[in-house]
């Protein structure tokens, strides 16, 4: 089982998230280095963890559709492992985004249900991206699917095994299941039981998961349900140390 470090960046800063609530988020306050730069994080994370692979999510992509394109191709610069969601809701968007940075670059290109909520549009994406790099986000809240505001989406009223089914049956291959009101609350991962049933019913898709991880117990408890774990707060504070993370290499 892979650890994923998470970076939210927003305003050019990597920022705490908590419960998914962005217009509170502040600067980064790590025990592992005293800046909220981007790269200086994932040099932290590297030294002390041995850690190079990222998941960054582009909160100002994500939320306005203005990509923090100076930050996102300094972190591809230093030749590391990214894996990005910058609010990728078309093909339109991605183009736009690959006039700025080195797309080709990045490991995976990750298309959240929050911003792109249309089998139509996710189909077109995984064409063009392909489904090696592709990751498609079953976005929760309170264990809810969570769309824009604005989303006209054949799945305004579904659940979400219903959403993982068609994305399967799409081709999708590798999904990130992620509860928004979890994360930076150290209370657990909320997710744990949707990700079993996942991997029982398709025991060949990648699953990745986090929000809540508080302790290595977590992580224990998440091994064998799924294939990689991103966390935060955890690593920032010193609740999860370099030696707790030997048994996941």
């Amino acid at each position: 089982m892979r650890i994923i470090p998470v970076l939210d960046v927003l305003n050019g800063r990597v920022v705490r998230g908590v419960a998914g609530q962005r217009d509170s988020y502040q600067p980064i306050q790590s025990l592992l280095t005293p800046s909220s730069d981007a790269r200086e994080i994932c040099r932290a994370f590297e030294r002390e963890f041995g850690l190079n692979e990222y998941y960054v999510a582009d909160l100002d992509g994500i939320e306005r559709g203005i990509p923090n394109t100076r930050v996102l191709q300094d972190i591809l610069d230093v030749g590391i492992s990214i894996w990005l969601d910058a609010g990728f809701s078309s093909v339109s968007r991605l183009h736009a985004l690959q006039q700025h940075i080195e797309l080709e670059k990045l490991a995976r290109i990750i298309v959240g249900l929050e911003c792109c909520a249309e089998l139509a549009d996710l189909r077109s994406l995984l064409e063009v991206i392909g489904t090696n790099r592709f990751v498609f986000s079953l976005d929760l809240k309170n264990e809810m699917p969570l769309l824009a505001d604005n989303a006209c989406s054949q799945w305004a009223q579904a659940m979400p095994l219903e959403i993982v089914q068609q994305v399967v049956e799409l081709g999708v291959q590798s999904m990130i299941v992620l509860d928004l009101a979890a994360v930076g609350m150290g209370a657990g991962t909320p997710t744990l039981d949707l990700c079993r049933q996942l991997k029982q019913e398709y025991p060949w898709l990648e699953i990745i998961t986090g929000g809540g991880v508080n302790c290595v117990d977590d992580l224990m408890e998440l091994e064998g349900h799924c294939d990689g774990v991103l966390i935060a707060s955890a690593l920032h504070d010193g609740r999860i140390l370099p030696a707790d993370l030997t048994r996941f290499r």
